[in-house]
């Protein structure tokens, strides 16, 4: 196994940048994601990493050794893309085998014959690795199959096999999911979760999808306009975003933000915007003093808006009217399109709620998990 660094990664097409100063350490044995938007950089760095993409500046440094000038085929790396990539014309068996064998010798039949004991053993030892992890990954039975008969998990199971048959010290995951329906995807997800805790190797997979860097990730590195905007565990990230943009990536549905100003009031230091008018907790009024009389943006998540008519997470809190637009039932929840103050904010209460689409209803915030942004840099003050 082995630790992964991007340093001062800079890659550039062109007078395009890619990737910009990209600071990067991955742990032996980490599970990391890189997630954002599409063409913010994530699977530039991975192709870089994977030597597709010759750097413009800085190191890619794996285990112990730089590999910025060497071969693919030298970095000991093993990739999973988003298209399966099988040899349509192998079948399991010799698409999970091809990449061993590529990787002997060449010899000539004589050669092979007069050093036949050695060859039968490395081809056994192939042979061997092969049926290892087609056992792992319930493959067993379909070996003899070519990818024209298999389903698209099982397609995904095969390219995933391909990697794990090399034994590398690192995989690189390219959205290797992002084919499967919703239901296979939450399955393969599962899947691909206990077998790195079984392998233990070095994994990083990109992703655009935020759901699958939350439930997969030991950490999650959230990228735009290819740079970094933050690097923590997967409940870090939620509770703690850096800036707006993390804080309206992480989370589903995402965070509602509003345009405010703080203000002292009798109560306290308090945040007004349209309609709205919230005295802070105590605790974080100190943190938020610097910037009375300045624009902030305040961010509150829909699960952190309540039904105030359920009377027992409400009561020490200031309930407010607002106007429901759109109910959208989702089974144990129910999420709420809610007019309050001229804004349009989003709130998730439980399936109990008596709340109707066209009525007005009580809701009220839980300022202790309320954000605070600088409106000038985006930064969070709390």
């Amino acid at each position: 196994m082995a630790q992964v660094a991007f340093r001062n990664l800079v890659k550039q097409f062109g007078g395009i940048t890619a990737v910009r100063d990209l600071n990067l350490e991955i742990a032996d044995r980490e599970f990391l994601v890189l997630v954002g938007p599409s063409g913010c950089g994530k699977t530039t760095a991975l192709r870089c990493l994977a030597g597709l993409e010759d750097v413009t500046s800085g190191d890619l440094v794996i285990g112990d050794r730089l590999v910025n000038q060497l071969e693919p085929k030298d970095r000991d790396i093993a990739m999973v893309f988003q298209s399966y990539a099988l040899y349509p014309h192998m079948s399991v068996y010799e698409n999970m085998a091809f990449g061993l064998r590529m990787r002997l010798p060449p010899t000539t039949p004589l050669a092979r014959w007069l050093r036949r004991r050695e060859w039968l053993a490395k081809h056994a030892d192939i042979d061997r690795r092969v049926r290892a992890v087609a056992e792992l990954l319930n493959l067993g039975e379909l070996l003899h199959r070519r990818p024209k008969e298999l389903s698209g998990g099982q397609r995904q199971r095969v390219a995933l096999g391909r990697a794990i048959v090399r034994e590398p010290q690192v995989f690189l995951m390219d959205e290797p999911l992002s084919n499967l329906d919703a239901r296979l995807r939450v399955a393969t997800r599962a899947e691909l979760i206990k077998l790195h805790r079984r392998l233990g190797i070095t994994t990083i997979y990109v992703t655009h999808d935020q759901v699958e860097a939350m439930t997969m990730g030991d950490r999650i590195a959230v990228m735009d306009g290819g740079v970094l905007q933050q690097c923590d565990t997967p409940l870090n990230l939620y509770n703690h975003p850096a800036n707006r943009f993390v804080a309206g990536f992480i989370g589903s549905p995402e965070m509602n933000i509003l345009e405010a100003t703080l203000r002292h009031d009798r109560e306290g230091l308090c945040v007004e915007t349209v309609g709205i008018q919230l005295v802070l907790p105590s605790d974080r009024q100190q943190a938020a003093s610097p910037f009375v009389g300045k624009p902030v943006l305040f961010g509150i998540r829909p699960e952190h808006i309540y039904d105030a008519s359920l009377n027992a997470r409400t009561q020490s809190r200031p309930v407010l009217e607002a106007q429901v637009d759109l109910a959208e039932p989702l089974g144990s929840s129910i999420l709420f399109t809610l007019t309050l103050g001229g804004h349009n904010l989003l709130a998730s209460f439980d399936s109990t709620t008596q709340a109707r689409q066209g009525q007005p209803w009580p809701v009220a915030f839980d300022l202790t998990k309320a954000h605070l942004f600088d409106a000038e840099t985006e930064r969070a003050v709390w």
